[in-house]
């Protein structure tokens, strides 16, 4: 459930709904009395610096352990023949008469006629490689976990103005973040000043948990384009593709880009569902606003 905490975010939170619905998605508005019901630890009294006057709340969305879906992807792979090389790092990107002819990496030399950068984090390094200029800065977001408890919180909760998401895992804990850091950084520590900050709009959403303690923080790399979409499809280079710049989407789009662009390494041609997200877009200054499509993140 998305909060809203003043008019103006409830309005949008009904147009969501609306569109939603029309896509066939199962979206409402609920109000604070259904809040309270679907998360009781919810303080939803009109006495908070942040009232809650509703939530966008979509019944079937929810939260999946990401690195096990990348291990069930990865073994998938593998069974289809694909080599996974683990701990190898690319050094360097040969290009010959304009397009890509094979990587260097620390295992040595890999002769191909198309790669594809698909790094986060470090997709601007790959694609300098190749000469490829990207307009991507990278920004690390952070995370944190409390200890583990009984199961409460059933539902995952965000607030767009409190910058803040909360959810809890499997095993008890309540895992909770918020955008990226307003400074450009290849660093994964974590800070004082995101614990204290985001700890303080978790209890304003939830004070009886005040007592659980934050046991794990750390911090990862997105890589953040100038309209927040990411960069899919052909480059200047012939060969080298690029799947990068999805910011804080997460893993959500892997399964829908990684067939446009296997599509794309198959037919030659662009996909008409990723056409939007080319590189030249920046050079026209056709971007594609998606402020609003991972909520807290942006």
């Amino acid at each position: 459930m998305t909060l809203a905490h003043n008019d103006g975010s409830l309005r949008t939170m009904r147009w969501r709904a609306e569109v939603n619905k029309l896509a066939g998605i199962d979206s409402e508005v609920i109000g604070p009395d259904d809040v309270k019901a679907l998360v009781p630890y919810m303080d939803t009294s009109t006495a908070t610096r942040y009232p809650i006057l509703g939530a966008l709340y979509h019944p079937p969305g929810g939260t999946i352990r990401h690195d096990a879906v990348n291990w069930g992807y990865a073994r998938g792979a593998d069974a289809r023949g694909v080599h996974i090389h683990q701990g190898t790092e690319v050094t360097g990107i040969d290009v010959a008469g304009g397009r890509v002819t094979g990587v260097q990496t620390s295992q040595g030399r890999i002769a191909s006629p198309i790669v594809v950068n698909c790094t986060a984090g470090w997709a601007t390094t790959i694609a300098d490689m190749a000469g490829v200029t990207l307009p991507i800065v990278t920004h690390p977001l952070q995370a944190a976990v409390t200890e583990p408890v009984q199961l409460f919180l059933h539902s995952v909760v965000v607030s767009g103005s409190l910058h803040v998401y909360v959810s809890q895992t499997d095993r008890g804990e309540l895992v909770f973040g918020a955008s990226v850091d307003p400074y450009a950084s290849y660093s994964m520590r974590g800070s004082l000043e995101f614990t204290e900050e985001l700890a303080s709009h978790v209890l304003e959403l939830m004070p009886s948990i005040a007592q659980m303690r934050v046991v794990r923080q750390w911090s990862g790399l997105c890589d953040m384009t100038p309209d927040y979409s990411p960069v899919m499809g052909i480059t200047p280079v012939e060969g080298f593709l690029v799947d990068v710049g999805w910011g804080t989407y997460g893993f959500k789009a892997g399964p829908v880009s990684g067939e446009t662009m296997a599509q794309l390494i198959a037919t030659g041609k662009t996909p008409k569902l990723i056409e939007t997200f080319g590189l030249d877009r920046f050079e026209k200054g056709d971007l594609v606003g998606e402020k609003g499509a991972a909520a807290v993140g942006h």
